[in-house]
């Protein structure tokens, strides 16, 4: 099995309204994601061609999330934050690196050619805090 590793950064704000701390608070992260690719066959020598897997991604996740403000789909959040913000992403689920990266992982896998499969991804929100999913 070979695997192939590409990393991104972007920035974004959230804040975990279902959360009794600080974390409920409006606050931001420079985000690290790591995102290996596995598989058997290469094609052309490569397993995937790291160009084609920053395109994925970048058009997948990170135009979506950089520089955005990340937040649950709620009434409340509606009502307090879409008039003042001019770029905010909405997701089904409190916006924690581990939904966010089931929702990336749902993005991706299916952008992927069929001899290639998503292996696992790395989600850093500082420097030592990192949620991962693996394949």
């Amino acid at each position: 099995m070979l695997s192939i590793t590409k990393i991104f950064s972007f920035e974004s704000a959230h804040s975990i309204s279902d959360y009794e701390g600080a974390c409920s608070n409006l606050h931001g992260h420079s985000y690290v994601l790591h995102v290996t690719v596995s598989g058997e066959e290469l094609e052309k020598d490569m397993l995937l061609d790291f160009k084609a897997l920053k395109k994925i991604v970048k058009e997948e996740i990170i135009e979506k999330l950089d520089h955005t403000l990340v937040l649950k789909n709620t009434e409340n959040h509606k009502r307090d934050f879409q008039q003042m913000w001019q770029k905010i992403f909405w997701m089904e689920h409190e916006p924690t690196a581990e939904r966010m990266l089931l929702w990336m992982k749902d993005r991706i896998v299916p952008k992927l050619p069929s001899h290639v499969k998503l292996e696992s991804l790395t989600l850093y929100e500082t420097a030592t805090c990192y949620a991962c999913w693996k394949g």
